[in-house]
């Protein structure tokens, strides 16, 4: 399968709330299924399915974005034949997995997938926000009965590779006899040295991970090894801002990713791929002086990968 190239967006980043005819409780705007559509990419990782304050699955911790509330973004992408991808977890809030027994957790991967018809789901675990345990445990279920549905972790690395914590979450996946591919977050290393040339961080980090899973999967190829291995850098301005992924480094790892036939490129973010020549981080602009036009990046990377 050829390495894809699926951003992740931020749905409730400047949502359609004024359409209330069509769309009485909002929307994701839909400028975002244009541009995937008009850019070419492969699809789009929706993120992020949380835990809402009922205790519910919502987007953005908001009991006001219920599962259902991102449908008209995942509808569109689907009628244009572009892959939808949902994503657990990020950041800022607690996944669901927290509060949700495995039998839930079950159930909620099943309603993702039949209403969305994802073609991926994936699970990006960070700041201690999850049970691992009960995900690999419900995954492992999950994927009896939908085995054709991609499984993907996303999580943070260094050019080293995952830390231990990502480790554990690997161990236990392939522990309860999940199929996976491992994502790493190439982004915001904080070590002083990998600003210098983010491409060559961000591709030392896949094959880092790729050596990692080898020791997972001893026996295993290269060849093997590496479609199992995906990344997703920040473009533009890091929240390190020493760091800055530049449009350079977007054709260094797309043509790595190709030569080696990577999973799938992921970014943050396709909310994210607009000029501007801020000098903080924005969540709707690259913040890279040297980026002229919108889709500048998802073309970039497109370019490296076809």
């Amino acid at each position: 399968m050829a390495t894809l190239y699926t951003p992740y967006i931020d749905v409730s980043l400047n949502a359609l709330w004024s359409d209330w005819q069509n769309y009485p409780k909002g929307r994701p705007n839909p400028i975002y299924s244009q541009q995937a559509i008009s850019y070419g990419v492969d699809g789009l990782v929706l993120g992020f399915l949380t835990l809402s304050p009922s205790n519910k699955a919502c987007w953005a911790a908001s009991d006001a974005m219920p599962l259902e509330w991102a449908l008209p973004l995942a509808n569109d992408l689907n009628a244009a034949n572009r892959q939808v991808i949902v994503s657990f977890g990020g950041a800022s809030n607690a996944d669901i997995s927290t509060k949700f027994t495995v039998d839930q957790l079950v159930q909620t991967y099943t309603d993702v997938v039949q209403k969305f018809k994802a073609k991926q789901l994936d699970f990006d675990l960070e700041n201690g926000q999850y049970d691992y345990n009960k995900i690999s445990s419900a995954l492992a279920i999950f994927q009896k009965s939908n085995p054709s549905v991609r499984i993907s972790f996303t999580l943070p690395t260094m050019p080293a590779g995952l830390v231990t914590e990502g480790l554990n979450i690997i161990q236990s996946a392939k522990n309860a006899g999940v199929k996976f591919s491992v994502n790493g977050m190439a982004m915001d290393y904080n070590d002083g040295v990998s600003s210098q040339d983010m491409g060559k961080a961000a591709t030392s980090a896949a094959t880092s991970i790729k050596t990692q899973l080898g020791k997972l999967y001893p026996g295993q190829t290269d060849a093997q090894l590496y479609p199992l291995v995906a990344i997703t850098p920040m473009i533009g301005l890091n929240d390190d801002t020493t760091e800055m992924f530049k449009l350079p480094d977007a054709t260094t790892v797309a043509t790595f990713a190709k030569q080696k036939n990577m999973a799938f490129i992921g970014s943050w973010s396709f909310n994210r791929d607009n000029p501007s020549s801020y000098t903080y981080v924005d969540l709707q602009t690259s913040s890279n002086p040297a980026q002229k036009a919108s889709g500048d990046y998802a073309k970039t990377f497109l370019a490296g990968i076809r």
